[in-house]
C-alpha cells in the first residue's frame, strides 16, 4: 500500500467572514480575531469562519477543523472540507464556517487543522468574560 503524504499547511486564519471575489477569485478576510469576549457562560458565538491554505498535497484530501478544549481535549465544534490538488506544487485555499459554537467556560481553546489523522497546524483562541 502506498504511503500517504499529508499536505503542508501555510496558513490558518480565524475571522468573522471570508469573501471570494467572483471575478478575480481573490480572497478578502474580514475581521480576524484570536480572542472572544463573552458576557456569561456557557457562551454561544454566532459564527467562526476559518480560512486555511495548503500545499504539497497529492490528489484529494479530507481536512477537518476541530475546536477543542485545551485541558480536556474535548471537541466542542468540528467542520470538514475536501481539498483537491491537481499538482503537488499547487497552493489550495479552503474556507469552513462553524455556526453557533458554544464555549462551556472562559479559557484557552485550540483550533486544529487536521488532514487524515495528522495535525497540520494549530491556533490558540482565548475566551474571556467581559470586564476581565
Amino acid at each position: 500500500m502506498p504511503e500517504t503524504v499529508e499536505p503542508y499547511a501555510l496558513a490558518l486564519v480565524v475571522a468573522d467572514n471570508v469573501h471570494r471575489d467572483p471575478g478575480t477569485g481573490k480572497v478578502t478576510i474580514l475581521g480576524t480575531f484570536s480572542v472572544i469576549i463573552a458576557k456569561e457562560f456557557p457562551a454561544k458565538h454566532g459564527i467562526i469562519v476559518i480560512y486555511f491554505v495548503l500545499t504539497d498535497g497529492h490528489g484529494k484530501s479530507d481536512c477537518t477543523i476541530r475546536l477543542v478544549t485545551v485541558d480536556e481535549d474535548v471537541t466542542i465544534a468540528e467542520a470538514t472540507a475536501e481539498v483537491d490538488f491537481s499538482d503537488p506544487r499547487a497552493i489550495v485555499e479552503g474556507v469552513v464556517a462553524m455556526q453557533g459554537v458554544v464555549f462551556p467556560s472562559a479559557g484557552e481553546y485550540r483550533l486544529q487543522l487536521v488532514a487524515g489523522t495528522t495535525l497540520l497546524l494549530e491556533r490558540r483562541i482565548i475566551v474571556q468574560k467581559a470586564g476581565q
